[in-house]
């Protein structure tokens, strides 16, 4: 692999990282997804799940965060094109916005079936009463994660079209 091949390799992963962290920026529903991501992992520490569960769970949340990409992308997209209200616009952008609804109800059915084990649940929820400390420690997590969904938002960008959606 030449030195060009190697630098346009390395500078697409670069381009991608800031593709995510764009979006991390400007949208509140990525925030959300990956604020619920951490707190699945979070829940996951207290089960002990299969390997295939163990991948269900990851492959449901990459799904659900990529998908929240790709509607960023496509809104971004419309935006460029169609810089005043048209009702196809407004159909692409809906349409990709239900595909994460889509993806987001079926991650919902799947952290149900794999965390609805009521006797770990109850231990988990006396774990954390019992201890000052640890529930401190959740609920200063829970703030945290509410202020970045909703108040981390930065650069919005000034030229998104509403009138699409």
């Amino acid at each position: 692999m030449s030195r060009n091949s190697q630098n346009r390799f390395l500078r697409s992963f670069a381009a991608a990282g800031s593709g995510i962290w764009q979006a991390i920026r400007q949208e509140r529903n990525l925030r959300f997804h990956l604020a619920a991501a951490a707190l699945v992992l979070y829940g996951r520490s207290f089960y002990s799940f299969s390997a295939a569960e163990d991948a269900a769970l990851f492959l449901t949340m990459g799904s659900v965060i990529a998908a929240e990409l790709v509607n960023t992308a496509v809104e971004r997209a419309v935006d460029l094109c169609c810089p005043h209200p048209n009702p196809l616009a407004k159909l692409a952008k809906d349409a990709a916005a239900g595909a994460v609804l889509v993806l987001a109800i079926v991650a919902v059915l799947v952290g149900l079936r794999l965390f609805w084990q009521p006797q770990i649940l109850l231990q988990v929820v006396e774990l954390h009463l019992r201890s000052p400390l640890r529930l401190l420690i959740v609920l200063l997590a829970a703030a945290a994660g509410g202020w970045f969904v909703f108040f981390f938002e930065k650069g919005k960008s000034s030229n998104r079209n509403r009138g699409n959606r």
